[in-house]
Parts: structure tokens; sequence; C-alpha cells
């Protein structure tokens, strides 16, 4: 019971330890950055002109509430390194004193921060003397010709498990299809009446979406929403555009669209769609005009 207490004691003192800023003593350069190492590397390999950094990065406010941690965007966030022309407290500064492996943290004046980074909507919001703690691991220095040699074989992984997912999902559900010219697939599952679509239409569709592992997407037909939009308008996906051009009112298709036929080969974060994402709609094409 005792040695149990005594673990317990040490442990809340070292999150203690952790959590209280104010315990750090920080030393500032020339350039009045105040900066504090957590772990100094044995590495002398520093940022240069042109190098991305391969970090972890949170930083807080005064009141020492979290803001911002790359890790809940990527375990790989990656930064672009600019050396500061002079000596300053900017985050270029802070970058810039590090060396590959360093834990460092770093007060930088918030006002300054966002007012380099763009975030001018933030300005009014902080007074101009308020700071910002960074705690900043720098993981890893690279060279942008390694850095595009990763995003490319990263691209192609995703293009072969994106093509494998297709020709499986072909081979079990419809073996005999063709695609189109553009690579859609097209399935009309109830005929129509009338014209058949074409550029000069406004169209209304009911449709379901999902992920060719059948994950669910959206559904129109939950809130009663159809979708409405001019086929030649190049803001609708081209799945979409194409397939209304097959049908006609009352026509129902089922559609299975590649992704540069759909949200893009590189996804699209609005909606919250991944890259090269193969997606499937079920269509009822309502009314036109």
């Amino acid at each position: 019971m005792r040695k149990f207490i005594l673990l317990v004691f040490t442990a809340l003192l070292f999150f203690a330890g952790c959590n209280n800023e104010k315990q750090i003593e920080y030393s500032t350069t020339e350039g009045g950055l105040m900066y504090f190492y957590h772990e100094k590397s044995s590495s002398e390999l520093a940022p240069q002109d042109g190098n991305k950094l391969l970090i972890d990065v949170k930083y807080f406010n005064d009141k020492d509430s979290i803001l911002f941690n790359s890790q809940e965007i990527s375990p790989r966030f990656i930064m672009d390194f600019f050396p500061p022309a002079t000596n300053g407290a900017t985050i270029n500064d802070a970058f810039a004193m590090m060396h590959e492996g360093d834990s460092m943290s770093f007060r930088i004046n918030a006002y300054n921060f966002y007012l380099g980074a763009g975030q001018k909507e933030m300005l009014s919001k902080i007074s101009k003397d308020e700071m910002l703690r960074f705690e900043i691991r720098l993981k890893k220095i690279l060279s942008p010709e390694i850095v595009e040699k990763e995003i490319a074989e990263k691209e192609q992984e995703l293009k072969d498990e994106e093509e494998y997912l297709l020709q499986d999902f072909l081979a079990n559900n419809y073996p005999d299809i063709k695609p189109t010219k553009s690579g859609l697939y097209f399935i009309e599952t109830r005929e129509g009446e009338g014209p058949t679509m074409t550029k000069n239409n406004k169209v209304a569709i009911h449709y379901t979406a999902t992920y060719i592992n059948g994950e669910p997407i959206y559904s129109t037909y939950q809130k009663n929403d159809p979708l409405i939009f001019d086929v030649a308008d190049p803001n609708v996906w081209p799945c979409l555009s194409e397939a209304v051009q097959y049908m006609n009112k009352g026509c129902k298709a089922t559609i299975i669209a590649v992704s540069k036929l759909a949200a893009g080969e590189r996804g699209d974060k609005t909606l919250k769609i991944a890259p090269r994402k193969t997606i499937i709609f079920d269509l009822e094409l309502i009314a036109y005009k």
C-alpha cells in the first residue's frame, strides 16, 4: 500500500511538472526569442533554405489552452522552412535554431505569429502583447526531392488500391460491364420516358452515394432534398453530368464513378472524401427543363 501511494504521488508530480508551463526557465536569444530545451540532440543537421521539416508541434495560449496539435491533422506533419532575413522572435527563427532530433519550447508573440501566418481574422481577437507557447519536436529534415518521392509513392499506392478494389467489385457484381470512354460504368435499372437529357438541360435527381465497400456517404432521399443542376455546369462532378445524358425522366441507374470522375484523385476535404475513392451512385432523374 505504501508503495502504491508513492507511485501515485510520483506520477502526480510528473504530470504537474509537464503541465505547469510556468516552471520552465526560458533563455532568450539576441533577437528576443524565448526558448527552452527539453531534449537536445547530438545531431549537427540544421534546417537549410528549401528544406521540408517533419515535426510534431502544439501551441497554447496564455491560459495554457491548446490551440493546435499537428497529430490531429497527420502523424507526418511537414512544413516548409524559410530562413529568417534577420534574427528575431518568429516561428522561423525557432526552426532555424533547432537541429534534427531537438525537442524545444518557445514563446512567440501571438500577434506577430498570426500576422506572419496570414490569419488576419485572429488579430482582432488578441492583444498585441499576448504570447503563444510552442512545443516542437524536429523529427526529420527532408529535401524537397525526398518529399516529392514520398508523395509520388503514396499516390501510386492509392491508385493501385483503387484499381484493385474496382476490379474486384466489378468481377463480383458486374463481370460483363464495359466502361464509357471517360471510364464511367453506367447500369440502367429502370427505364424512363421522354427525351434523353443533353448539356442544354437542367435536371433534378435523387441519389444515394456509397463507397465501393458499401459505406454510406449521403442520400438525398433522407431529407427529400434532390440535387438540381445544369448539365453543362463545370462545377458538377463529371460522373453526374455524364450519367444524366444517358437518362430520361423517371429513369433509374447505378453508376460506378472512379475518383477522377467524382471527388477527384486528391479527394474533397470539404465533403470529407479521401483521395482516390471510387463512389457508387444510385440515381433517379425526377425532373428536367
